[in-house]
């Protein structure tokens, strides 16, 4: 149960209380909930406990009646709770949370076993010997690690043996978890050829049983027909993601009891070796390849992207403080800060990662945590060509462009794959260009040598010191730059670019958040205006001048990103006064019949690029036979 408590008076909110047992309502010191109210809140209110049919309230006699769920009710009276109910006390309104995201009920094995995991957390901190662990905290050496095991291995041995393994229900909750985790790593490993490295390695491993378990495995991947190849790779997302609540059961009840106990053994250390050493529950999805997207709402609703598809994972962090625990970790070492002062931060990952964190008060369901995942390998054209992304044909368009000096701005919605094809753009840029790169959160990954990378800083606790995306703009014009590449223009910075690419920076690069290449133009007017106050005839002959191609990508349905049109930007029309674009390609058909074709219109720029050697016509339009 978790409670938010707003104070209609002071507009302020706050979650007050959030576990498993009931709690009491009042203004006194040994209330779980606390309401510093001397007026009209008794020193012990109401009390909120688990009944035969659910959640219940119950008025203590002698307070004063509240409304719960509108519904006002007196000293001695009880009334059930629904999934999200709201209780108004004088002038605090409390909302009472024990409904998951859709509105069911929360599943009770599942708040068994995270109470399971804090316990045995609990125990393992305080069998540790942290005073050896010095200023630099825990590290995770090997005697650490074999001290964690030993620990672990008593307690399931002893005090939690009958609460893990006798608890039917608990017991195959943590298979479950198990096998998943398991299985997407085994799946991962078959799709790259490479064995996974998990960056905690964690005790107690035995060979002859683990050779046994990942057989089990096996089998459920058989039952699955998995293809366990890279070209099988979405048929077996796919798969898993359909038939494992209808496969995975029969498994469990086929797994022998010593084989269950060492799973279950081996997955909790390797959770609170991660909680300890690492970023806890989050440390298993950055390990897994597939998953490109992680999306934590709280800490028992995580979903993950996996082959293009949003699925609801089966990972779990223990409470608020866990999960801010592990935001903490992420943006303190690249000197950043998250609290009530500033409770939304952007940050990355080592590996490139794009990382969101917003706390309370702005979130109200407690820490919301958001991570874009970045491959590993460098993602080139031919990849693009091979997620049918993009065309043989488009890719011999763009690369001759972006050698060709052709300003470009790549546009698309969220997460409809717009860094990664601006990445594979800048590719195409030649070596011997000297090339700055602007942007919020470095994300892009240049291999060129002469690349400048620059990337913005927010305020300090004074709030001082802030370089926005404007700033390192100007600054780059200072800088000599042949090209500039800005990771997105979604405000002011956009009249700088613009600037930048009419004053002898061509081939200069960006991304803009837009519907279609025509909504780019609109989306560029109003970004300039915000910078400055311009007639729209001179500002849009400078949009003209300026950008030469437009890349519209999109995310379609079944989760396919593709390139559904290629724009040329030719001018503003003399008559009509609005800038005037002209498709080269663009996508016909929806989802997976959608394929990128020519419109048949040549691109001004065509024979520029051709007598340049830059184009080969044969490779852009196809040859055959006479």
């Amino acid at each position: 149960m978790r409670v938010v408590v707003q104070d209609t008076l002071k507009n302020q909110q706050w979650v007050a209380y959030d576990g498993l047992a009931g709690f009491i309502i009042g203004r006194g010191e040994n209330c779980d909930v606390r309401l510093a109210s001397s007026q009209f809140v008794s020193r012990r209110h109401a009390q909120v406990d688990r009944g035969e049919q659910g959640w219940e309230v119950r008025l203590i006699e002698g307070a004063a009646p509240i409304r719960v769920d509108g519904t006002e009710i007196g000293p001695g009276q009880k009334v059930a709770l629904k999934p999200v109910s709201q209780i108004r006390l004088a002038e605090f309104v409390l909302t009472l949370w024990q409904a998951d995201r859709d509105g069911s009920a929360v599943d009770q094995t599942t708040e068994d076993v995270n109470a399971l995991q804090r316990e045995l957390h609990g125990h393992v901190l305080r069998g540790l010997d942290l005073r050896r662990a010095g200023a630099g905290g825990m590290q995770a050496s090997t005697e650490n690690l074999e001290q964690i095991n030993r620990i672990i291995d008593e307690l399931l041995h002893s005090q939690f043996k009958d609460r893990v393994f006798g608890n039917v229900p608990t017991r195959k909750r943590l298979l479950e978890m198990v096998y998943e985790m398991r299985l997407v790593h085994l799946l991962s490993r078959s799709q790259t050829n490479t064995l996974q490295v998990e960056k905690i390695d964690t005790p107690g491993v035995n060979s002859a049983l683990e050779e046994t378990a990942d057989e089990y495995v096996r089998r459920l991947a058989k039952r699955l027909k998995l293809g366990m190849t890279a070209e099988s790779a979405e048929a077996d997302v796919a798969a898993v993601n359909a038939g494992m609540k209808e496969v995975l059961p029969a498994l469990i009840d086929d797994t022998p009891e010593n084989i269950q106990f060492y799973l279950i053994s081996r997955y909790l250390k390797k959770v609170l070796c991660d909680m300890i050493f690492g970023l806890g529950p989050l440390q298993d999805l950055l390990d897994t390849p597939s998953i490109s997207e992680i999306m934590i709402i709280k800490p028992d609703l995580v979903y993950v992207e996996r082959g293009g598809k949003v699925i609801r994972s089966n990972c779990t962090f223990l409470g608020d403080e866990a999960l801010l625990s592990v935001i903490e970790r992420i943006v303190a070492p690249l000197g950043r800060r998250i609290d009530r002062s500033q409770p939304l931060v952007d940050a990355r990952l080592k590996d490139g990662s794009r990382v969101n964190a917003v706390i309370p008060p702005l979130a109200l369901k407690g820490p919301c945590l958001t991570i874009r995942r970045f491959p590993s390998y460098r993602i080139t054209a031919a990849d693009l060509v091979k997620w049918r992304s993009l065309t043989e044909q488009a890719v011999a368009l763009l690369e001759a462009a972006v050698r060709g000096y052709k300003n470009m701005v790549v546009a698309g919605g969220t997460g409809s794959g717009k860094t990664t094809l601006l990445n594979v753009l800048s590719g195409f840029i030649p070596d011997d260009d000297r090339v700055v790169t602007i942007e919020d959160a470095a994300e892009l990954q240049l291999h060129q040598s002469h690349v400048v990378s620059l990337e913005t800083r927010p305020p300090n606790v004074e709030g001082k010191g802030a370089y926005t995306i404007r700033d390192l703009v100007k600054n780059a014009l200072r800088m000599r730059p042949d090209r500039i590449v800005v990771g997105e223009c979604r405000g002011e910075e956009a009249f700088d670019m613009l600037q930048a690419m009419n004053t002898g920076h061509d081939g200069s690069l960006t991304t803009v958040h837009a519907n279609s290449s025509q909504d780019v133009i609109a989306r560029l007017e109003t970004m300039c205006l915000m910078a400055l106050d311009i007639p729209l005839v001179a500002l849009r002959r400078q949009i003209a001048q300026a950008v030469d191609i437009i890349v519209f990508q999109e995310r379609l349905r079944n989760g396919r990103r593709m390139v559904r049109q290629i724009t040329e930007v030719l001018g503003v029309h003399p008559k009509t006064g609005e800038v005037e674009l002209r498709d080269i390609m663009t996508a016909v058909g929806e989802d997976d019949s959608a394929v990128l074709v020519p419109t048949g219109y040549m691109p001004t720029f065509l024979g520029e690029l051709v007598e340049a050697g830059l184009l080969d016509l044969d490779r852009l339009f196809g040859s055959r036979r006479a």
